[in-house]
C-alpha cells in the first residue's frame, strides 16, 4: 500500500522547488511524464500458474484420503487421511491467497511520474494518480526555462511505494523510510 502526502511544487527564480528539493531550471535536460500501470498480464500468468499447482495438490489430497481406508493398518490410513485432509486444506488457503493477490492487481491504480533529467541521472520526484497534473506540470518546467520570469506554484499529492534510498556517485547518502 501506497503512502501519500501533499507537496509544494513550485517555480521561482529560475528554481523548481519540489518540496524541498531544489533543481535549478538551467541544469534540466528534460523533464517527463511517465505512466506507471500495473503488470496485469503479468498477474494473471502467476495467478494461472499458482491455480494450476493448487488444484494438483487438491486432486493429490483428493486421491490421498480416498486411498487412506485401503490400507492395511489403521494407523496408516488414519495418518494418510489426515495428511490428504490437511493438504487439501492447504489447496484451498493457497487459492484463496492467490486469488486475493490477483485482485489486488487487478485493481491497483495507474500512476503517473514526473521524472525530471539533469546532467546526471534521472530523479523521479513526484508520483500521483491525476496524469493531466504530471503532464501539466511538464509543461510548466518547459515553458519556464524558455521564459525565466515564469512563476508557478501547485500543491501535488505525491505517493510513495516503500523505502527511498539517496545515493550519489559510489556513497549511500540514507534511507527514507516511508
Amino acid at each position: 500500500m501506497s503512502k501519500s502526502e501533499v507537496i509544494d511544487v513550485q517555480i521561482s527564480r529560475q528554481v523548481l522547488w519540489v518540496g524541498a528539493e531544489a533543481y535549478p531550471l538551467r541544469n534540466i535536460a528534460r523533464a517527463q511524464a511517465i505512466k506507471l500501470v500495473p503488470n496485469r498480464e503479468a498477474a494473471w500468468g502467476r495467478y494461472l500458474t499458482a491455480v494450476i499447482c493448487w488444484v494438483l495438490l487438491g486432486v493429490a489430497a483428493v486421491v490421498a484420503v480416498k486411498q487412506a481406508p485401503r490400507l492395511s493398518t489403521v494407523q496408516g490410513s488414519n495418518a494418510l487421511h489426515a495428511a490428504g485432509v490437511g493438504a487439501l486444506v492447504l489447496a484451498l488457503v493457497l487459492f484463496i491467497i492467490s486469488t486475493i493477490r490477483l485482485i489486488r492487481v487487478l485493481s491497483a491504480r495507474t500512476y503517473y511520474a514526473l521524472v525530471i533529467e539533469t546532467a546526471g541521472t534521472p530523479h523521479k520526484t513526484l508520483v500521483s494518480t491525476d496524469g493531466n497534473l504530471i503532464r501539466e506540470l511538464v509543461r510548466q518546467i518547459m515553458k519556464a526555462i524558455d521564459d525565466p520570469r515564469t512563476e508557478f506554484r501547485q500543491l501535488v499529492t505525491n505517493y510513495h511505494f516503500g523505502d527511498q534510498v539517496y545515493q550519489y556517485g559510489d556513497f549511500n547518502v540514507g534511507k527514507v523510510l516511508k
